[in-house]
């Protein structure tokens, strides 16, 4: 591969990490705005651990990433699955009320510091 297409290929995966991110540091009254017609909660989710992590990884194997990034993006993702296995956390209203949701929150606003 070019290494120009390699650099704006990883600079696309940085541009979407961050804006997955961005989307899981949000307020949840935000993200239920900006989410509008979609199962809030599972979009979230599913866009962090289906685009967002493969992105990090990604940038994190061609060293864009820190180790401290990396670990941030998997406590995410770990949180994330294991509140897939409670049924409660997946509703606007878990969204905007529950712990576990604020405390993703507030790791996402740790690593989007970390990344801009």
């Amino acid at each position: 591969m070019n290494n120009n297409v390699e650099t704006e290929e990883l600079m696309l995966f940085y541009d979407r990490l961050i804006e997955n991110v961005k989307q899981i540091s949000l307020e949840a009254s935000e993200q239920i705005d900006n989410l509008k017609g979609f199962a809030v909660a599972d979009e979230i989710a599913s866009d962090f651990s289906d685009i967002a992590k493969p992105y990090a990884f990604k940038l994190f194997k061609n060293e864009w990433l820190s180790a401290e990034q990396i670990n941030l993006v998997n406590k995410i993702d770990k949180r994330l699955d294991q509140m897939s296995n409670n049924k409660e956390l997946w509703t606007d209203e878990a969204l905007t009320r529950s712990n576990e949701w604020k405390q993703c929150r507030e790791l996402a606003r740790e690593l989007l510091k970390l990344l801009l």
